[in-house]
């Protein structure tokens, strides 16, 4: 085959060097094989029946206040000053503020909310992780009949 040669200039004093050659290996015969399992995020191209749909997380209790109450905050705080747009950083900052001057009976309502999509993230998770094991174990014995079969 083609053997490619890959030199590296190794400087051993002042005014030594030498020149060392290390060959490459020849991988003219090898086959590309898509990749079964990737770390990517990217679920563009990825081939529809190998990967599990992304599950969206998690929502917290602050994160079920802001949603619920930020639109009426904004209204409160454009009508405080007319004229003048809010900006993102002034309704966070007082969102924020509102949320941490709640009561612990005003912040339940938010806290079961959240724990109920805790529980429902904990569940497509392990739904997912399942389908997953399941598939890889399925694909596993298709690989091992191959193989057989291959052998005979």
């Amino acid at each position: 085959g083609d053997e490619r040669q890959q030199q590296h200039q190794v400087i051993i004093g002042p005014s030594t060097s030498v020149t060392m050659v290390k060959r490459k290996e020849d991988r003219s015969d090898w086959v590309a094989v898509a990749p079964e399992f990737s770390n990517s995020n990217d679920h563009r191209h990825r081939d529809d029946n190998l990967a599990a749909p992304p599950i969206k997380p998690a929502t917290s209790a602050y994160q079920f206040y802001q949603r619920e109450n930020s639109q009426l905050i904004h209204a409160e705080l454009s009508s405080a000053s007319p004229g003048q747009k809010v900006d993102v950083g002034t309704l966070t900052r007082e969102v924020s503020s509102r949320w941490q001057a709640l009561t612990s009976e005003e912040r339940e309502k938010y806290e079961k909310m959240a724990e109920e999509d805790r529980f429902r993230f904990r569940s497509e998770s392990h739904k997912r992780d399942v389908e997953i094991m399941e598939r890889r174990e399925r694909l596993r014995k298709e690989r091992e009949t191959l193989i057989l079969e291959d052998g005979e």
